[in-house]
């Protein structure tokens, strides 16, 4: 276990990116779309590297969702990503070279539902008021919440306490384990569908394209 401190620099470093997640989803949700943040701004253990990844949960219209990002800023990237072939193809929008709005193309299923909640995430209004929650890092830690930082619990030790810790059952727990630890071995590269989508394709060609090929 390692008990983290957070000096003015990761404090600041968090807010900035909150107020930036508050500035995306409260867009998105004046758009109709509700949306979460998952991931090291909903836990807190944020670094330099940290993304801002903020999800639609459901499959929705990606054109309306395409244009009412593009009333906030101009969208960087589009791709279409099918993490294995067992998951859902997920439509990512940038909003930079590392910040994301994503959204699945069709529903998802039990597993990926429950990796979000291990990775940590808060809905609009949990973000308005400052919530963070514990999950699981790319680093496979526990990663708990506390009034001065976080501490830290590697996974292999803290297996048990993680189930009941983040309320996910254990066989969700064990894919999550499995897909890390495939992403430390191969990288971005391993998924297992990956379209950049160019100017005037939509995702729902992208889409259609992605599944011939599978």
């Amino acid at each position: 276990m390692r008990v983290v401190v957070y000096g003015d620099e990761t404090w600041s470093l968090l807010r900035r990116l909150r107020d930036r997640a508050l500035t995306v989803m409260s867009h998105l949700e004046q758009h109709g779309f509700s949306s979460i943040v998952y991931g090291s701004v909903a836990r807190g253990d944020v670094t330099l590297s940290s993304d801002l990844d903020i999800f639609i949960p459901i499959p929705v219209p990606m054109y309306k969702l395409e244009y009412a990002l593009s009333l906030l800023q101009p969208i960087h990237k589009r791709e279409l990503v099918q993490a294995t072939p067992y998951y859902a193809p997920k439509a990512y929008l940038y909003l930079s070279e590392k910040d994301t709005v994503s959204a699945p193309m069709v529903p998802l299923n039990r597993d990926e539902e429950g990796f979000y909640k291990l990775a940590g995430f808060l809905t609009l209004e949990e973000l308005r008021r400052d919530v963070r929650k514990p999950g699981i890092n790319k680093a496979l830690q526990l990663i708990i919440p506390t009034a001065d930082g976080h501490v830290e619990k590697p996974l292999k030790h803290s297996f048990e306490e993680a189930v009941k810790t983040l309320d996910i059952s254990p066989d969700i727990l064990n894919s999550r384990i499995k897909v890390l630890l495939k992403r430390r071995e191969k990288g971005h590269t391993g998924v297992y569908q990956h379209i950049v989508l160019p100017e005037g394709m939509s995702f729902e060609e992208a889409f259609a394209k992605l599944m011939q090929k599978s």
